[in-house]
């Protein structure tokens, strides 16, 4: 009777450790919450790694430009890749992933390389023209002039 308790007692126990162990590992996982997820979507951007705030203009002319990558894309790929092309940006997945599952021959993936590298640095110039100037003296102290002593 006394091993039966004990066997018993080795099962629970092992039981119970790994059940201690998993739920830690399981707690341990970083769980994104509403003061982490603005630095992870300003990760992600594709223009900074910083958050930028934009005007109304601003978003409005990167629409254009994006909606104007997409047709120029479109242009290059043949009926099944543009099927899929659609398919994957109205599931709104991000378009380098869409491209390599696309199996583009090596001339569409120069294509469509130039047009990607034409589209970001129209969005730099977007969003670098109308940003807000800063200034040379973040501190605000006036700089010293040399002026002539007068007697």
């Amino acid at each position: 009777m006394s091993i039966n308790s004990i066997k018993r007692l080795s099962v629970f126990s092992t039981i119970f450790v790994f059940a201690t162990i998993l739920h830690g590992l399981v707690l341990a996982a970083p769980v994104p919450n509403s003061a982490t997820t603005p630095a992870l979507k300003a990760q992600t951007s594709p223009v900074s790694h910083q958050s930028i705030k934009l005007t109304k203009q601003q978003r409005l002319q990167i629409k254009l430009a994006r909606q104007q990558r997409d047709k120029d894309i479109e242009t290059l790929l043949n009926p099944s890749q543009d099927t899929k092309f659609k398919a994957a940006l109205q599931s709104r997945q991000r378009i380098r992933t869409v491209l390599t599952s696309l199996n583009l021959s090596p001339t569409q993936h120069k294509q469509v390389e130039s047009i990607l590298q034409a589209y970001n640095l129209q969005v730099k110039k977007i969003i670098s023209s109308q940003a807000p100037q800063t200034t040379s003296n973040p501190a605000a102290v006036t700089p010293v002039t040399s002026q002539p002593i007068k007697k």
